[in-house]
């Protein structure tokens, strides 16, 4: 139904309020889909689908059904206000229990009753004898003769259902001795008393009454229709017969159409009483909010289950580690080599190459991350995320009707089945900065073997003084430097250089281990601020959008 109403937006002129009533419908039923009751939203639909129908139409005709009971009498207030006789245009209407429609004025009719689904045959163009001195007030008027809504034949009833819901103004007439048929009051008063400006009750045969008889039927008939929920019930008596009261009816009709307001006026009354109805099952509670304290809560709650703080140890220790093995005095460090890279036996080693592949593979969907070796949740840990689930969803949907809290808490139940999943997938695809390598620390390794090979260069040159002295060869000349020989010199400095650059490397790794966790912790809680997003926070802000769409659209739609 969307565009329905953009589309008469340019055709219709001075009904901006009812276009914008039906428009606010249209969007409250959009926004309460899968929410509300598929009735009511079907109903809504189909209104919004007749109304632009109408609006598309002539908006200076004025459609007005006369509808009644068995023996009401309506043919004849039909023939007394038209001034035709139904018995002389039989072969057009072949029985009484077809709709019939009287058209004045010159104003083409033709769409609007092929709208209606009268056949050419039931129509007549014809002016009234009886107020041919007002013939230009009632231009515009389309008056139809409805089969008895109390008939046998089922297919007569359908008729009545039909046009009664299309019809601009509603004349139901009854007669002194049903006016309280409680078919007539069930079916179409009743449901319909939203309608009270587009409906009038015409107490027919008053001239069977006595004045006093008259008065107490007139009165009685409006307490009826006011204890069925009409405000301000309009009720006129008539007489085909002695012409009683068709002169205020007629005064009635001639003002309905020259305002040319009754199609408006009945669009508006068809969507107040559907958007009643959805407001009964919609609400009107402020929407609730989620609290940043309750998805901080979430959060926390996520990482612990996801193993975050195992995940931030272990890529401080691998940093320490690498860190080691790329900056430690040459001769020892190779020990380093037979321990565990802690990231490694968790199977998140691989994380920059993933993004890589993630990069390169993005716009075919084709990623798989692969799965981590992080322990399982515990108990209490499981338990503390589904607390801090329920805590948003259950505040997310405090207040609001029955419809929308089952809605919240369905939207976030589907996604919350996948969390575990994505939790894992979530520490997966981080970079945990596991194939990156500070600038320093080939700097460092650099400075390192400079010293190791000082230090070997001089043992070398103190183990050939040994052999030379061994051979009981002449030493060659030792240079020295206060009397200490170079050789003694860089082999000492050497180690004792190199010693001295590991422990400050120790500990420049230990700042960057400590500075490398911390940037992991923020990467790893955004991503999971991402799926506390996506799984829970947004599934339950969607549906609370949508209710405030809803509740808003509602509110104008009811003015």
């Amino acid at each position: 139904m969307t565009g329905i109403v953009d589309t008469v937006k340019g055709l219709v002129r001075g009904s901006s309020d009812v276009l914008t009533k039906i428009e606010a419908l249209q969007d409250a039923a959009e926004a309460g889909k899968g929410r509300l009751d598929r009735v009511v939203l079907s109903e809504a639909e189909q209104i919004v689908d007749r109304a632009g129908q109408r609006l598309r139409m002539s908006g200076d005709l004025t459609v007005v059904a006369l509808a009644g009971a068995t023996g009401s009498g309506k043919s004849s207030l039909f023939n007394a206000m038209t001034g035709l006789d139904l018995a002389a245009i039989g072969t057009r209407r072949p029985t009484s229990s077809m709709p019939l429609a009287c058209v004045w004025g010159e104003e083409p009719a033709g769409e609007v009753l092929n709208w209606l689904g009268i056949p050419r045959r039931h129509q007549v163009q014809h002016r009234s004898s009886l107020e041919e001195q007002h013939s230009e007030d009632l231009d515009g008027l389309v008056l139809l003769d409805l089969p008895d809504h109390d008939s046998t034949e089922v297919e007569h009833r359908l008729i009545v259902d039909r046009l009664v819901e299309l019809v601009d103004l509603l004349i139901w007439v009854v007669d002194p001795q049903k006016y309280a048929d409680a078919a007539l009051h069930n079916r179409y008063i009743k449901p319909f008393a939203s309608h009270s400006s587009v409906m009038v009750f015409a107490l027919n045969h008053i001239d069977k009454l006595t004045d006093e008889q008259r008065k107490s039927c007139l009165t009685d008939l409006d307490r009826l229709l006011k204890a069925d929920g009409l405000k301000t019930p309009t009720v006129v008596g008539t007489s085909a017969v002695s012409g009683a009261g068709l002169d205020e009816l007629r005064n009635l009709l001639v003002k309905r159409v020259s305002n040319k307001r009754a199609a408006r006026e009945r669009l508006a009354a068809d969507v107040d009483r559907v958007a009643d109805r959805m407001a009964s099952q919609c609400g009107n509670a402020k929407t609730p909010e989620i609290a940043k304290s309750d998805v901080t809560e979430l959060v926390d709650a996520l990482a612990e289950a996801s193993g975050v703080p195992v995940v931030v140890d272990a890529v401080r220790r691998s940093y320490l580690q690498r860190a080691r093995a790329a900056t430690g005095w040459p001769v020892t460090k190779w020990l380093g080599r037979f321990r565990p890279d802690p990231l490694r036996r968790l199977h998140l080693d691989q994380g920059a190459k993933q993004l890589g592949k993630a990069a390169r593979k993005s716009a075919s969907n084709e990623v798989s991350i692969a799965r981590s070796s992080l322990p399982a949740a515990t108990p209490v840990q499981r338990a503390r995320m589904d607390t801090a689930v329920r805590t948003i969803t259950n505040k997310a949907a405090a207040g609001l009707s029955r419809p929308w809290a089952d809605s919240v808490r369905s939207a976030v139940r589907r996604r919350e089945e996948s969390l575990g999943d994505e939790l894992d997938q979530a520490v997966a695809r981080t970079d945990l900065g596991a194939s990156s390598t500070p600038g320093w620390w080939g700097a460092a390794r650099f400075l390192q073997w400079v010293l190791f090979l000082v230090a070997l260069g001089g043992a070398l040159w103190l183990a050939a003084l040994a052999v030379f002295g061994y051979l009981q060869l002449n030493d060659p000349p030792l240079p020295r430097w206060n009397d200490i020989p170079y050789a003694t010199l860089m082999l000492i400095g050497g180690v004792v250089l190199g010693v001295v650059v590991s422990l400050a490397c120790r500990l420049f790794a230990s700042n960057g281990a400590n500075r490398r966790a911390r940037l992991v912790a923020r990467a790893l809680r955004a991503e999971l601020e991402k799926v506390a997003d996506s799984h829970v926070v947004d599934p339950a802000r969607a549906e609370l959008d949508a209710y405030t769409v809803c509740r808003d659209k509602l509110a104008i739609a009811r003015r």
